[in-house]
């Protein structure tokens, strides 16, 4: 799009005291629909990208294979105008697809106010796009939450085809600037490291996709993580965690009552086996860590506890189905802003993406949510 200037009367005095540019911003077409697909992932394949290619056309599929090329090819469909992003991989894939676009939109945006403050040029800003989510990952635990099918064909075709599908807008939260849908420190992140370590050291063509399934993640549960923490207490945290902004307490003595907590408040200090917050209920395989999470507006699931291996272990169909309550051990939270500080450096995941060690964390709830398509199909309701 070529800038056009401003009208004489407007003062450049006036466009640099002004706070806030009035430059209106213009939604991109939703029907113009670009994959970008995570060739990393473990069910994207060249086979199924030349399927994928059927379904939208050559020049807009973007096929990536390193964060390198998903940067730029994020780029490009900003530029290009896309209205719809659908995203082939997992949780992270999507993840960073959001983070990639949106700072892309922001920059692009934050030049093009500058422009108009300076010289008064006059341009369009920026809205991102909508996305949608393609289960092509190990973990997929926003599959359900969007109805995200075992078919990504199908899924594709029906968004391609402009069928009445409804946007659900999702929170995110912010990890230091950039965000995502779950985050921890602990047993999850620890599993996560052990799992990667797993993948990169197995040679075999044939083992290969095999750990890199749920397999693979109860194979370093068993060899690695499970060993580490019983002989090493590798998952011990002492943490301390302090909510800056009122929250709530789920009391399972009370029903699942939600209790006020005010702004300010140390609600954990202790040993801790996960730190962890959700804006959506499931980290993948159906397994429900933050069954809270999306039952208040604007509030992530906050959930800490201090569990052993083996009573997880006993009680293992309640804690994956969320459903499991102790409230001497497990402490679960509605909040939007909370500071996490560590006695030591721990492993930190968030997206289910290893992201170094962390000893100060701070995750709040994102102002701006995301648009994402609901693939569910309508629930008929009979009079």
């Amino acid at each position: 799009m070529q800038a056009t200037l401003m009208p004489a009367t407007v003062s450049r005095e006036r466009l640099a005291r002004a706070p806030v540019a009035p430059l209106p911003k213009v939604n991109p077409d939703p029907s113009r629909v670009a994959v970008l697909l995570n060739r990393n992932a473990r069910r994207v394949t060249d086979k199924l990208a030349k399927r994928i290619e059927s379904v939208v056309g050559a020049g807009n599929l973007f096929y990536s294979r390193s964060c390198e090329e998903a940067e730029a090819y994020a780029r490009e469909i900003v530029q290009r105008g896309y209205g719809t992003v659908a995203c082939g991989g997992g949780d992270g894939t999507l993840t960073r697809a959001v983070n990639l676009v949106q700072r892309y939109v922001d920059e692009a945006n934050a030049w093009r106010l500058d422009r108009y403050r300076r010289f008064g040029e006059w341009q369009t800003l920026l809205e991102s796009p909508r996305f949608a989510f393609l289960r092509l990952g190990t973990g997929n635990g926003l599959a359900p939450v969007v109805g995200a099918s075992a078919d990504p064909i199908d899924d594709l075709q029906q968004i391609v085809s402009q069928a009445p599908l409804r946007e659900r807008p999702m929170p995110m939260i912010d990890v230091g600037g950039e965000h995502c849908f779950f985050a921890g420190v602990g047993y999850d992140s620890l599993v996560l490291n052990d799992f990667n370590w797993l993948k990169h050291h197995v040679r075999s063509r044939l083992l290969r996709p095999i750990f890199s399934s749920v397999l693979g993640y109860a194979a370093a549960i068993a060899t690695r993580t499970l060993p580490n923490v019983l002989l090493r207490h590798a998952a011990h945290l002492n943490a301390r965690v302090v909510t800056r902004a009122p929250a709530f307490y789920i009391d399972p003595r009370k029903g699942d009552a939600a209790e006020t907590v005010p702004a300010g408040t140390t609600i954990f200090e202790g040993p801790a086996s996960l730190v962890g917050a959700g804006t959506a209920p499931y980290y993948g395989y159906g397994l429900r860590v933050y069954p809270f999470a999306g039952i208040m507006p604007g509030m992530m699931h906050l959930r800490v506890a201090h569990i052993g291996p083996f009573k997880a272990l006993a009680h293992l169909p309640s804690v994956w189905k969320g459903t499991y309550r102790d409230a001497e051990s497990v402490f679960d939270f509605l909040a939007s802003d909370v500071e996490i500080e560590l006695e030591q450096p721990f492993p930190f995941q968030h997206s289910g993406d290893a992201q170094g060690m962390r000893k100060n964390l701070r995750w709040t709830v994102a102002e701006d949510k995301l648009n994402l398509l609901d693939l569910h199909r309508p629930r008929r309701i009979y009079s």
